[in-house]
């Protein structure tokens, strides 16, 4: 936190050049809402396969709250990580970036198996979305929906649970 304080301090427009931008939000939409709505599909397709149930009364409160989550996630691994790659390397960065971006991410959601599966596979598209339009806010939206219906559909666990209890 202190870091994030400081470059901003030494450059206000640091916020913007990290991803937190509407200047280009219609197109940094686009691929993003395309990924989303066909992972959503395959995943309620699997959700009612399976037997799940998908909709629970609190599902409206985790597709608020948890994109919060995903856009700090997004934040640490795209702005801290992948972009400083792409900035310490410029010749080579993007092609270091993207797969350790890829396996940053699946990292941080192991050693649940499936969890950092899918989170390595999201990351593969979610890390050229964001070395190409610099923009957090899909991406943190659409991890935090991704998210709630993996963990609802597929996994066939309630987050909300986890964290907080029946």
């Amino acid at each position: 936190m202190s870091y994030v304080v400081w470059q901003v301090r030494q450059d206000p427009t640091r916020w913007k050049g990290w991803g937190f931008r509407t200047d280009n939000l219609r197109q940094a939409f686009i691929w993003p809402s395309v990924l989303f709505a066909g992972s959503g599909l395959a995943m309620a397709w699997y959700g009612i396969m399976a037997g799940r149930e998908l909709w629970q009364s609190h599902t409206l409160l985790l597709l608020f709250l948890y994109p919060l989550w995903g856009i700090l996630q997004q934040f640490l691994v795209q702005a801290m990580g992948v972009d400083n790659l792409i900035r310490k390397f410029p010749q080579h960065g993007l092609w270091l970036a993207i797969p350790i971006g890829v396996i940053l991410f699946a990292l941080v959601h192991a050693p649940d198996w499936w969890l950092t599966l899918a989170t390595g596979l999201m990351a593969c598209f979610f890390v050229p979305f964001y070395t190409r339009d610099r923009n957090l806010w899909p991406l943190g939206l659409y991890h935090g929906w991704l998210g709630t219906f993996f963990y609802l559909w597929v996994l066939g666990r309630d987050p909300w649970v986890s964290v907080f209890g029946s």
